[in-house]
């Protein structure tokens, strides 16, 4: 009898890549139309949630060889990459990770993250994120939990006085769901994200819950993605501003924020 016949083969370590599309399937082909299926010592698993039902998707993916998910039904942010952790069920030694279909990752940015990510301590962790990288416009990863007042002020002015400057921070009180690292044993501790938030907020909820948890956040600022974000939420009288004003009300109410007004530290 061969001496290996029988024997467990060590399926490899897995980066789950999980990206919603709410009719976004330019932005992902422009984005994502050839991503690498390695990264160090994981295999990637490009895996997109279509929200809506498109033929464009569906064939990228499949020409891609990327999971392409969709089963008819209308979900919000969390909801939707809770839907794709528990269909693709990651292992504990897997890496789990939430993107935005508008991120520009590059190989080599992305094989440095995962590296730091596994000697840290981390259970959440994300990079530096810029908005511009010609100009190297940041959207500054030192973030603080909001007061009550930090909302309507940052949607009425721009002003995010919740944010700092600093650019090398490590440890922020809360990352932006743009992008997240998980190790799956931390999500499902989490219970994923709180699919009572259709879409804003939920990243501060699921930080605030994280951290009262005891659980790790890290932000590498050694490495980083684009992010081509569009901002929308700040549109009077929009769809997204309406998501965005309840959904302020639901994370004050549910953890119970009496805080009038966080500024930054400096």
């Amino acid at each position: 009898m061969d001496r290996w016949e029988g024997a467990a083969v060590k399926e490899a370590k897995k980066l789950y890549i999980s990206v919603v599309s709410h009719s976004q399937e330019d932005l992902i082909a422009h984005y994502y139309g050839e991503f690498p299926k390695k990264a160090g010592s994981y295999e990637i698993v490009l895996s997109i949630l279509d929200n809506t039902g498109s033929s464009q998707l569906r064939r990228l993916c499949e020409e891609s060889g990327y999971v392409y998910y969709h089963d008819g039904e209308q979900r919000g942010f969390g909801s939707n990459h809770n839907r794709m952790f528990e269909y693709l069920s990651p292992r504990d030694e897997d890496i789990f990770v939430i993107a935005n279909p508008d991120l520009k990752i590059e190989p080599e940015q992305l094989a440095g993250m995962l590296e730091r990510f596994e000697c840290s301590e981390a259970d959440l962790f994300t990079v530096k994120m810029y908005l511009d990288k010609a100009s190297g416009r940041l959207d500054f990863p030192d973030r603080y939990f909001p007061g009550i007042l930090n909302f309507p002020i940052s949607i009425l002015t721009g002003k995010r006085l919740h944010y700092g400057r600093r650019e090398r921070v490590e440890n922020p009180e809360w990352i932006s769901g743009a992008f997240i690292l998980f190790k799956p044993e931390a999500y499902r501790r989490l219970g994923g994200f709180d699919e009572g938030f259709f879409m804003y907020c939920e990243d501060i909820d699921l930080c605030y819950r994280a951290r009262r948890m005891g659980l790790s956040l890290v932000m590498d600022p050694d490495h980083y993605v684009e992010h081509d974000s569009r901002m929308e939420s700040r549109t009077l009288f929009s769809k997204n501003l309406y998501w965005h004003i309840t959904s302020t009300l639901r994370y004050l109410r549910k953890n119970r924020i009496f805080k009038l007004l966080t500024i930054a530290k400096t």
